[in-house]
C-alpha cells in the first residue's frame, strides 16, 4: 500500500498505534518513520520464525511460538518454555531452578518472567514466582503436600494388589469365617472386601482433592485392571460396591 496516499490523520494515528513519536513530523517523514517500523516488524518476524523454528518446550514436550519464556545458559544455549507451562512447575513444585539445567534463577529474571506471565496469561491465576523463591515456607508446604500424596498413592497401590489377590483366588467363593489378614481378623470374606473397598473409596477420594489428575487416573487404572480379569463372583462384587 501507498503510504502517500493517507491522509495526515490516519497516518498519525498509525505512528501511535506502533508507538513512534510523530509530533512534529511532517507527512513525508511520517511515511519514512512508518515504513522504517514496517521494515523492522519483518525483520523481527522471519528472525522470530526462524529462531522458533525447532524450539520445544521442555516441560511439556511440545511446539513452542513467540512469545514464550526463554532461558539462555552462559553457554549461549537456549531452552524453551510456554509462560504457563513454566509458571505452573513452579507453584508445584515450588523450584525456582531451571527443570533442564538445574541453574538457580536469579531475581531479575523471575521478575522478567513474573511480569511477562501476567502480560502474556492476563486470565491465568498464578503466585509470583519471585515470592515463592523468597518464602520457604511455601516450598515447605509443597515438600508436605507431595509428600502426602505419596502416601496416598502407595497405599492405593497396596489396596490395589490385595484386591487382585482376592479377585484371582475368588474369596468369596471361600466358606470360612474369622479371616486374618495382615494381622487383622475379619468375621467373613465379604466383610474384608467391605473393608479394604472403603478404604480406598476414601483415599481416592482425597487424593483426587488433593491431585485430580492422579486420582482420576489410579481409579481408572484399578477399574481397566479389574475388568480385564475372567468373571467371578468376587470381581462382580468388587465393580460393584468400588463404582
Amino acid at each position: 500500500m501507498d503510504l502517500c496516499i493517507l491522509n495526515v490523520r490516519i497516518l498519525k494515528k498509525l505512528l501511535k498505534r506502533a508507538k513512534i513519536l510523530h509530533y512534529k513530523l511532517k507527512k513525508s517523514e511520517m511515511v519514512r518513520e512508518y515504513n522504517k517500523h514496517l521494515s523492522v516488524m519483518k525483520i523481527q518476524k522471519e528472525f522470530r520464525r526462524h529462531f522458533y523454528r525447532n524450539a520445544i518446550d521442555h516441560i511439556t514436550l511440545e511446539k513452542v511460538e513467540y512469545p514464550c519464556f526463554i532461558f539462555k545458559t552462559k553457554s549461549g544455549k537456549c531452552y524453551f518454555y510456554s509462560y504457563e507451562s513454566i509458571v505452573k512447575y513452579i507453584m508445584k513444585t515450588a523450584d525456582t531452578r531451571d527443570p533442564m539445567t538445574r541453574t538457580q534463577y536469579s531475581d531479575e529474571i523471575l521478575i522478567r518472567l513474573d511480569s511477562d506471565a501476567k502480560k502474556y496469561l492476563p486470565h491465568f491465576k498464578f503466585k509470583s514466582t519471585l515470592k515463592i523463591k523468597k518464602n520457604p515456607d511455601y516450598a515447605r508446604r509443597i515438600r508436605n503436600r507431595e509428600n502426602e500424596i505419596l502416601n496416598y498413592q502407595t497405599r492405593i497401590n497396596e489396596i490395589k494388589e490385595s484386591i487382585i489377590i482376592a479377585v484371582d483366588s475368588d474369596i468369596l467363593s471361600w466358606t470360612i469365617s474369622n479371616l486374618f489378614i495382615d494381622n487383622v481378623e475379619y468375621p467373613s470374606p465379604i466383610n474384608y472386601i467391605n473393608s479394604i473397598i472403603y478404604e480406598l473409596k476414601i483415599l481416592i477420594r482425597n487424593l483426587i482433592f488433593m491431585d485430580n489428575f492422579s486420582g482420576n487416573s489410579l481409579k481408572t487404572e484399578i477399574i481397566n485392571e479389574l475388568n480385564n480379569k475372567s468373571g467371578s463372583n468376587t470381581k462382580n462384587k468388587i465393580l460393584e460396591i468400588f463404582n
